[in-house]
């Protein structure tokens, strides 16, 4: 249940003061409700002491100044695994659909690995699909990236990926939640999550977003604390980029590259390493284009490689620095 800012800053303040531990002194407080109370008796205890004996962090508002905190536009106080250092500099939130197209699945992973290396921290859901995708793609990319979970700490949804989860903290990134240890993933969690995933972006990046999608609720959050809304365009025709279009229509900035999301933090790119080809499909499309700029059609037919596959290779190649588009088609750099 969301209480007002007002109150719950109070409630932080008086369980700081009291010097007790919080759950008991929440407990006490005279400003918390009688059905707050009797959520906190309901608290398993067990999983709230070893969780913060294995290294989970209360964090509060106060904590935030000085700092580049960002999570206490959406809540007072929060709970973290793993390392704050993950929730300080460049943020950049990328959201989308839990069931992406293989060139939506290519877009986040590769957005995220290539910001990632630009000392960028992704944040994201945690979800299958996009949020899942970003994540890897972080990790790829040798950076931090940034979980916000709806549901405690201890009780991470999905459970499938608890792996990637540890991945992400052993990595130096951080697992976060506004959720006491102990709850477990409920409907309505995901809505207040998705305003905190926008409160600690400074920019929000929607990859792949159907008309009915919690993204759409990110990229709203993301307006009202004024931070930049961007969108990865897609096919007209496909159902999963309709969401996205719309936010096009309405006003939210279209990207098709990484440079252009440092463009909206107001970062310079930094020259990365000439990238090293080894997929056997990528080096036949390269010496294709190394004659002639050829359409994906073409490209097709050429290769004899299926659709999705080509414009997955062409989408990762583009954004390697190894081709460009050059009118409707594409050749070698």
């Amino acid at each position: 249940m969301e209480m007002p800012a007002h109150r719950a800053q109070r409630l932080v303040e008086y369980v700081r003061e009291s010097g007790l531990d919080p759950i008991f002194a929440l407990g006490r407080a005279p400003m918390s409700t009688d059905a707050e109370r009797r959520r906190l008796q309901a608290v398993n205890m067990v999983a709230y002491e070893k969780a913060m004996r294995e290294g989970s962090h209360l964090l509060s508002g106060e904590e935030s100044e000085g700092t580049e905190f960002r999570f206490s536009l959406a809540t007072p106080a929060l709970f973290a695994s793993g390392s704050l250092e993950a929730l300080r500099g460049p943020t950049v939130g990328i959201v989308g659909t839990r069931s992406p197209s293989t060139y939506g699945k290519a877009i986040a992973q590769k957005f995220a690995e290539t910001l990632a290396r630009q000392g960028i921290s992704i944040v994201s859901g945690g979800a299958l699909g996009i949020d899942a995708c970003a994540h890897e793609g972080a990790l790829l990319g040798g950076g931090r990236t940034v979980a916000v979970l709806a549901g405690g700490l201890d009780e991470p949804y999905p459970a499938m990926n608890r792996p990637l989860f540890n991945r992400m903290v052993t990595g130096g990134g951080c697992l976060v939640s506004q959720f006491a240890m102990g709850t477990r993933c409920k409907d309505y969690m995901f809505r207040i999550r998705n305003g905190t995933i926008a409160a600690m972006s400074d920019v929000v990046l929607l990859i792949e977003v159907p008309e009915r999608s919690g993204a759409l609720i990110t990229a709203g959050a993301a307006a009202e604390f004024n931070k930049p809304v961007l969108v990865v365009p897609g096919n007209i025709t496909h159902p999963g980029y309709r969401g996205s279009h719309a936010l096009i229509r309405d006003g939210a900035t279209l990207v098709a590259h990484p440079d252009q999301v440092l463009e909206a933090l107001g970062l310079e790119p930094v020259a990365a390493e000439e990238a090293e080809l080894n997929d056997p499909a990528q080096i036949q499309i390269l010496e294709i284009l190394a004659t002639e700029c050829l359409g994906p059609e073409q490209l097709i037919e050429r290769t004899g490689l299926a659709s999705a596959d080509v414009m997955v290779h062409l989408t990762e190649m583009e954004l390697a620095g190894l081709i460009f588009r050059d009118g409707m088609g594409y050749a070698k750099q």
